[in-house]
């Protein structure tokens, strides 16, 4: 069967819009916890029981990613990615559900629609988009909709802040309807397609018992992991420290990171696609990311002008490898759309799971030990990015990259 182009491209820009919503529901929920705890305990609570929703999210992601690639082997493309986009919707609901630990639970199954939808963006790329620019292109725009999402929500709650809080019901109900007119979009026009290519000789089925004896996969979840704790700190758990311990401004932090990684994607894009070997990019670029954060650390007391230059770098280098990264498993020999799936169910699950884990450990050094000990595990646990990286295989082995340049 002919493979409509433009179909794959409407189904994307859906499952893309699906992502950068959950974002902003997500993003727009946690900024809005004060007046949340205030509607359902009248007051203040504890921390633990306050961010019990943001937790319950990432361990409901866990999970959730090993489900999705079960799910679409089950049901095809379309009737699970419609299952994910219909999951969202419990954002919707609850808002208007009548305690904390029912609006949780429902929050939580949010997550898991969130999460089978980023995993459904692969197999769709795979099917519908066959030159290897032009995917590496898609799979960084994937990679960004979940900043697109929160810097959207950013924005909004600066210019009209005092709107955004004045009623979180209302604000939360204007960004989770967003996903209804999606999920019709998504029943009316999406498509389905086998997931298990076969081009040349019968394509072998991929399952979980293989991708667990996939000892690739591992090294790549667990990069993963050590990358997603040095960003995911950075940018949400940063501010309040450095604003406590050091000279440094961690609302200045967030924003040359965050605007430094948007400039880097596109440096990303560029460097891929003019046919680098994968392996030798991603340990430079991982080394900067590393080594310029660590200095940013050190000269965080002592000159807070070169430690904002440092984490500027840091930043650039972070999303400069991230489109690299997440595309190299499109780029293996023998992918298909189904063995994808699998695969990004499991990679995520253990990129979630290893980076809670680090956060976690941080967070006691940081309480029991202090400022110094903690940061010493954060760098070192970031590091174990750069030596797993360097045990990829190259999917772009020198020679290309010479023909790419002449």
């Amino acid at each position: 069967m002919e493979i409509d182009k433009k179909k794959g491209y409407f189904m994307l820009t859906i499952l893309w819009l699906a992502y950068v919503t959950f974002a902003m529901n997500w993003v727009a929920g946690s900024s809005l916890t004060p007046q949340i705890m205030e509607t359902f305990f009248r007051g203040p609570v504890d921390p633990v029981i306050s961010q019990l929703v943001n937790y319950s999210i990432t361990t409901a992601r866990v999970f959730a990613n090993i489900l999705a690639a079960v799910i679409i082997m089950k049901l095809g493309p379309k009737k699970a990615a419609g299952t994910g986009i219909g999951l969202l919707i419990m954002g919707l609901v609850a808002i208007y559900l009548p305690n904390y630990w029912a609006y949780t639970i429902a929050r939580m199954v949010m997550a898991i629609g969130g999460s089978m939808v980023i995993v459904y963006m692969n197999p769709v790329v795979a099917h519908y988009i066959s030159n290897s620019k032009e995917k590496m292109r898609i799979n960084a725009a994937n990679t960004v909709s979940y900043n697109v999402g929160a810097f959207v929500v950013a924005v909004l709650f600066t210019l009209f802040s005092s709107q955004m809080v004045e009623n979180w019901r209302l604000t939360l109900t204007f960004f989770a309807s967003l996903t209804l007119f999606l999920f019709v979009a998504w029943i009316w026009k999406a498509e389905d397609f086998q997931t298990r290519e076969v081009t040349g000789e019968q394509a072998e089925n991929y399952t979980y018992m293989d991708a667990l004896k996939d000892s690739f996969l591992w090294r790549y979840g667990i990069a993963f992991a050590s990358f997603l704790t040095l960003y995911v700190l950075s940018l949400v758990s940063f501010k309040t420290v450095f604003d406590q311990y050091t000279r440094l401004d961690g609302s200045v932090t967030n924003l040359l990171i965050s605007g430094f990684a948007t400039v880097g994607t596109f440096a990303g894009i560029y460097i891929a696609n003019k046919g680098y070997p994968r392996r030798i990019s991603l340990m430079i670029v991982g080394i900067v990311m590393v080594s310029t954060f660590t200095l940013t650390l050190l000269f965080a007391n002592s000159n807070p002008l070169l430690a904002y230059i440092f984490v500027s770098i840091s930043g650039f280098a972070m999303f400069t490898q991230y489109p690299i990264f997440l595309n190299l498993p499109h780029e293996l020999k023998g992918m298909n759309p189904q063995r994808l799936t699998v695969m990004f169910g499991l990679f995520w699950a253990l990129a979630y799971a290893g980076q809670t884990i680090a956060t976690i450990i941080w967070s006691y050094l940081l309480g029991s030990a202090g400022y110094v000990p903690s940061m010493i595990f954060f760098i070192a646990f970031s590091s174990i990015y750069i030596f797993l990286v360097a045990t990829f295989p190259e999917t772009r082995p020198a020679t290309l990259a010479k023909k790419k340049l002449v």
